[in-house]
């Protein structure tokens, strides 16, 4: 049985690393109580999505379509969660610009 070597660039590298950090600095942000203005279930909801956005990193990581496709999904639930609730800050921003990038790369992926 032979692995397939997978032709990684840099930047998803760089840029799925600090998701992946930022992920779990998000969850155990979250369990500090910081979100409990925003609802009772923001917070559980808001960790789910991150959860979720981890399969799609992997997904990602692994050059796969379906990966950079479930990010746009998770991107677009984490803002319209974020504008609903009264959490949305300009910061979130920051996550269209790994998602441009895997969006540009999305045709060499398999």
């Amino acid at each position: 049985m032979s692995v397939e070597a997978i032709d990684r660039p840099l930047p998803i590298t760089i840029f799925c690393s600090l998701l992946l950090a930022l992920g779990l600095f998000n969850i155990v942000y979250t369990f500090t109580g910081i979100y409990a203005p925003y609802g009772l279930l923001y917070s559980a909801v808001h960790t789910l999505l991150t959860i979720i956005m981890f399969a799609a990193i992997s997904g990602i990581w692994s050059m796969e379509k379906w990966g950079v496709y479930l990010f746009l999904g998770i991107i677009a639930l984490k803002f319209g969660l974020d504008v609903y609730t009264g959490a949305f800050h300009y910061m979130e921003l920051l996550l269209l610009l790994p998602a441009l990038y895997f969006l540009f790369l999305v045709g060499k992926m398999k």
